[in-house]
């Protein structure tokens, strides 16, 4: 077994899974922090996105522009019309006058965008566990991954202080069912099932269960590639419905609006999200559903019935019988249970979306859960965690309960994507790159902090009138991008400082003759956010670790402050010179 990404230097971020979600948050990362360090893992060969529904012909849902990018940052070059320019196809996508590209095309763009990250991705690692590491001081501030090559079978081991969790759904297969050659989820459909039905001229019995987008078209591929077949669609409800895509209910998927779901009551997301359930569940887009009708209807006119529509019925068994399937159906509308025997049935069934068990089996007692045993995830995605797990669990696509309907959907990955960068930019617990030390000036503003001792801290403050306060800092170098300022308030009352907030700490030695550079005082500014420590045995083991350079907090002292550097900036004064000269780090984000 080799160690990539040590404990000694793990990576910022480690992404599970390398899909949509993913590539879109990798393309944040570059833009909106690009001296963060990412690395994703992905079971695949290559970027595989609905590889078992990549029919020909068949279209996204969604306009181009709700690409991985284009909502958030149209100067990107990653968005869908970058990629057509590469491609050289530009002006003939705009000739098409087509705003829903083809969803192979799509594909192509996806991976067009993953080559670009090739350097940041390890494929063929399939993740088998996720594991908190505990630190010195008690705390659990560290994730190790552990992957499977699965070309070598050789074991891997990655360490990271947030982990972005975007393995996508697991396909849902009904109780009583058994999948196989002739039984296939969706998910597996062109890989397999066309392989196990070569002749397109016999007059199969072909059997579809579902009612959704993916029902939809694979009973038109049956229909249409196997002319002497006949399809039994087993549907849930009264018949196929079409989607409401009408632009008032499709603002759901708009950014605002989504935020503003997170923040209504339980009872007011669930009734909003039925009512909105079929912009996107159990529904098939409109168009399309005239284009089946009318294949079904070209039959009728040659004499021959070849769809058969079991409604309001679904899957009680399906099991192997020689060369076909004995399928038990039970309808709901007087008909009772029967049996269908077909050649061969399509799980239609869409996917089940948690957090795998044993991936995540020593992680799961350190997670807050729900009423529905769900872990709860806060408004930027994070999984909320027990105290001592100071290291960030992400998850993109598990939180559709809290975040609404779009939260599995592309519409929301350019907003959701930022929101989880800028969540792990401003939480310097859970960084890794210590202060560049080979940057110009890096190292003199680095002994500046450490001569002064104290600092000014100058913040917003929970209200709206700013706060000023002098307090002992220091800087431990171990954790974050540049460094982490800890100091502990000396008061006992409530701090005015807000968690979270911006603040502005300025490290000012007064008119020394010494310190760099030539014997010129050096005024720092070092800009942040506010985490506030109120555990007294936490601040105690802080200040344990850092020994005698640690600030000294009086007794009783509950509330402890870390600051994560964001920007540091060193400005030179000199009493033979009019103005002051400022450098800046060039690793500020």
């Amino acid at each position: 077994m080799k160690d990539l990404g040590t404990p000694d230097d793990p990576y910022d971020v480690l992404g599970l899974g390398f899909g949509p979600s993913n590539i879109a948050l990798a393309i944040a990362a570059q833009e909106i922090a690009p001296d963060r360090s990412c690395l994703f893992l992905e079971r695949s060969p290559d970027v595989c996105w609905h590889e078992g529904m990549l029919i020909d012909g068949a279209r996204m849902q969604i306009s181009f522009l709700k690409d991985l990018v284009s909502l958030r940052n149209l100067a990107s070059p990653f968005t869908f019309l970058a990629y057509q320019k590469a491609k050289g196809r530009l002006e003939k996508f705009v000739n098409l006058s087509e705003f829903r590209p083809t969803r192979l095309e799509f594909q192509d763009y996806l991976r067009w965008v993953g080559g670009q990250f090739a350097g940041m991705v390890r494929y063929r690692s399939a993740v088998t566990a996720v594991t908190p590491v505990r630190d010195d001081d008690g705390t659990l501030s560290l994730w190790r991954v552990t992957a499977t090559d699965t070309a070598t079978g050789e074991v891997v081991e990655y360490h990271a202080r947030n982990v972005v969790h975007a393995l996508g759904g697991v396909p849902m297969v009904p109780a009583g069912v058994t999948t196989g050659p002739a039984v296939v989820h969706s998910s597996a459909f062109l890989s397999q099932f066309p392989g196990a039905f070569t002749d397109h001229d016999r007059e199969w019995e072909f059997a579809v269960a579902g009612d959704g987008q993916s029902a939809g078209e694979i009973t038109h591929y049956l229909l249409d590639h196997y002319r002497n077949a006949r399809v039994h669609l087993v549907l849930p409800g009264y018949s196929l419905r079409a989607t409401d895509n009408n632009p008032f209910a499709n603002e759901q998927f708009f950014e605002a609006n989504a935020d503003e779901f997170y923040s209504r009551s339980e009872e007011n997301r669930r009734d909003y999200a039925a009512r909105l359930r079929n912009t996107n569940y159990g529904v098939v887009e409109a168009g399309f559903l005239d284009n089946l009708y009318r294949l079904v209807y070209a039959d009728e006119v040659r004499g021959r019935t070849r769809l058969v529509v079991h409604d309001g019925s679904r899957l009680t068994r399906a099991e192997a019988d020689g060369g076909g399937v004995r399928i038990g159906v039970h309808s709901r509308f007087g008909a009772g249970s029967h049996e269908l025997r077909a050649d061969g049935l399509v799980l239609a069934t869409g996917y089940r979306r948690e957090l795998d068990t044993r991936m995540y089996r020593a992680v799961l007692p350190h997670l807050e859960l729900g009423d529905d045993g769900r872990p709860v995830v806060s408004r930027d995605h994070r999984v909320r965690c027990a105290e001592e797990l100071t290291c960030g669990l992400y998850v993109q696509g598990l939180a559709e309960a809290t975040h609404g309907l779009g939260d599995t959907l592309l519409s929301l990955l350019p907003f959701r994507s930022k929101q989880i960068v800028t969540a792990i930019v401003k939480d310097g617990g859970s960084l890794a790159r210590a202060f560049p030390a080979a940057r110009d000036g890096a190292e003199a503003m680095v002994a500046q902090i450490e001569r002064c001792g104290s600092g000014t801290v100058v913040s917003a403050g929970p209200s709206e009138f700013p706060v000023v306060t002098r307090l002992p800092l220091t800087l431990d170098r171990s954790r974050g991008r540049q460094g982490v300022l800890f100091g502990v308030l000396d008061r006992t009352e409530a701090t005015p400082l807000s968690d979270g907030g911006k603040v502005l700490a300025v490290f000012d030695p007064g008119p020394v003759p010494s310190g760099p550079p030539a014997g010129r005082p050096m005024s720092v500014d070092v800009r942040g956010h506010v985490r506030l420590v109120s555990d007294r045995d936490r601040i105690a083991a802080h200040l344990a670790r850092l020994g005698p350079a640690g600030p000294a907090g009086p007794p009783g002292a509950t509330v402890g402050i870390e600051i994560e550097i964001e920007m540091l900036s060193g400005r030179v004064h000199s009493t033979q010179e009019p103005q002051a000269v400022r450098t800046e780090n060039e690793g500020q984000s």
